[in-house]
């Protein structure tokens, strides 16, 4: 095992569950069906929802054994999905893609511009990106998420970090997260959508 995350997901199965972000269950519906990139996508339970509605799925994350189960997973439930192990910053796609969905995925300070300028070159024209991270107000709770808020969002920062984007919606909320023994309870987060022009 090469990372902690390895040893995380090699010490429990489904640590944020097997069920989908619930943003990402709630606005996919609403797109034409196609291809849909998620990167550092775990074990891959946004991934399965995907292709469970039909999506092309790629997903890519860092750890092996996430995407080890991410595959295993599809197998068990009879769908296709593309999952590569790598880092985001290495990530080369074959393709552009219909949608990008980045559901929790908190970079350092100084890595994060890089990264959302990454995602959004990972889009078709017309291609939609999706987000979903924790808040700077989500260190009053214990839910989840890096407990250093320069690696939290702000949508002032995601709407300068996505500018090129087309924003149709950026809002802080909270929720009442229920995703596996590592995503529990209140949470503060922002939920974010943009079109590449």
């Amino acid at each position: 095992m090469n990372s902690p995350w390895d040893v995380r997901y090699a010490n429990q199965e489904a640590l944020y569950g097997k069920e989908p972000n619930a943003f990402l269950a709630q606005t996919l519906p609403e797109f034409k069906v196609g291809s849909i990139l998620l990167p550092c996508d775990g074990e891959g339970r946004n991934g399965l929802f995907a292709a469970r509605q039909g999506w092309e799925v790629h997903a890519f994350d860092g750890s092996q054994v996430g995407v080890k189960t991410a595959e295993r997973w599809a197998s068990e439930a009879g769908v296709k999905m593309h999952c590569t192990v790598c880092d985001a910053f290495d990530f080369v796609p074959v393709q552009a893609f219909d949608v990008v969905g980045l559901f929790y995925a908190h970079m350092p300070p100084d890595q994060r511009a890089e990264f959302h300028v990454r995602a959004m070159n990972w889009l078709k024209p017309g291609g939609t990106l999706l987000l979903e991270g924790f808040h700077v107000d989500q260190l009053q709770f214990h839910s989840g998420g890096p407990r250093n808020e320069s690696m939290l969002f702000t949508p002032e920062m995601l709407a300068q970090d996505f500018i090129e984007l087309d924003i149709s919606q950026n809002e802080f909320l909270q929720v009442s997260l229920d995703e596996g023994p590592l995503h529990q309870g209140r949470a503060s987060v922002v939920r974010f959508v943009g079109t590449k022009k």
